[in-house]
């Protein structure tokens, strides 16, 4: 029987999934604490795979989708097609070339394992994909781009590694200190949802040019570029192949690209996975206005008319309760809140200091609690 690459990884995660119990089950609680800072953590071979080759042979493969349910690429003078929904526009612009072999498998079968991870991750992401994705076309970039703050922290803002890597994109300091991402007393730009896309984005345009290839950058953003640049040399060096499946890289990083196309691999087609994956509207879901007086981080939250963690959401780049003004210093709102905002703020007065001093009394700062991403929200 000849199946296609696609077709093969499908059937490993289903026979994984079919001989490893319920979904969800897990004897060490990951589905409920994604860890950024173990991204080299490897599922288990499945014990069914002495009977892969029967089971291959007895696999049906599902009907073929609807034809407009196709994935096609526009030409490049066709007028842009109007997407109803953010994941629809990552599904149509897929650019860098697919994985297969036993590592995409197993992380697909990984993932499908932990539905409560992948749903949190899928939640947490419907707040920034429209923005991730609309300044990954603005460049012209893959739209693979997007899975990337999946991989490296959930879609979670507040995600810290042991490295000290923060944010959705992952920063290390001293790269983020490269791309102009402040880090100070009062806030890291690390963390900041459109300081640190741009970044990300602007990084990994200078990875690809510099190897001009898709999967060699992103090996590089993970592992770094200086340690890419020395596995393609001593391929060299040796007459060997330098493309990203014949170097020897860190086990991380041979995992890093794995666990970014099992995600490609269930975004595209969610229903042969039986995983729901609700629909994102193709529409701005925050806008950022600059902060023009120093301000609670719980008064805004209140003036704007949302939860505290909604704003701390979107804003998860303050490292104190406390907003100071400047053109650099932006809040982010969701769109329909912001006129409401703009107007509370001009009629807000500050309350006399006693008073304000027993406010903060009755109500202290939140403490910190850790979300199914892993890190803390304040």
């Amino acid at each position: 029987m000849n199946l296609d690459t696609g077709a093969f990884a499908t059937v490993a995660a289903a026979i994984a999934l079919a001989t490893a119990g319920p979904a969800g089950a897990s004897a060490s609680g990951l589905d409920l604490a994604y860890r950024a800072d173990q991204p080299g953590f490897r599922l288990p071979a499945a014990a069914a795979d002495a009977q892969l080759p029967r089971l291959l042979e007895e696999y049906t493969p599902p009907p073929a989708p609807p034809p407009n349910a196709a994935i096609e690429t526009a030409p490049a003078d066709a007028s842009p097609t109007p997407f109803l929904y953010a994941w629809d526009r990552v599904r149509a612009g897929f650019a860098v070339p697919a994985l297969d072999g036993p590592l995409v498998a197993h992380w697909q079968t990984w993932y499908l394992e932990h539905p409560k991870l992948l749903q949190a991750m899928f939640e947490r992401g419907r707040r920034y994909i429209f923005h991730v994705v609309e300044e990954i076309d603005k460049r012209g970039l893959p739209t693979e781009l997007a899975f990337l703050p999946m991989v490296e922290s959930g879609y979670n803002p507040k995600a810290l590694s042991s490295a000290q890597a923060s944010g959705l994109w992952q920063f290390i300091p001293s790269t983020g200190k490269a791309y102009k991402l402040e880090q100070g007393l009062l806030l890291d730009a690390r963390r900041d949802v459109i300081s640190s896309t741009a970044a990300a984005l602007s990084y990994l345009q200078t990875l690809f040019e510099r190897f001009g290839d898709w999967q060699l950058a992103l090996a590089a953003y993970n592992c770094g570029e200086t340690a890419v640049a020395r596995a393609i040399a001593r391929n060299k060096a040796r007459g060997l192949p330098t493309g990203y499946k014949a170097l020897a890289l860190p086990e991380e990083t041979r995992n890093y690209l794995p666990k970014l196309q099992a995600l490609k691999n269930i975004v595209s087609h969610p229903g042969a996975f039986n995983i729901h994956i609700e629909p994102v509207p193709n529409k701005p879901y925050f806008a950022a206005i600059a902060s023009e007086r120093y301000i609670d981080v719980d008064v805004a939250a209140r003036l704007a008319d949302v939860t505290l963690e909604e704003f701390l959401a979107l804003n998860p780049s303050f490292n104190l309760n406390l907003i100071s003004k400047g053109p650099r210093n932006q809040i982010v709102l969701p769109v329909d809140k912001v006129d409401a905002f703009i107007s509370n703020l001009d009629n807000y007065r500050e309350p006399p200091k006693r008073e304000k001093s027993a406010e903060r009394k009755a109500s202290p700062k939140p403490r910190a609690r850790t979300t199914n991403g892993g890190a803390s929200i304040r």
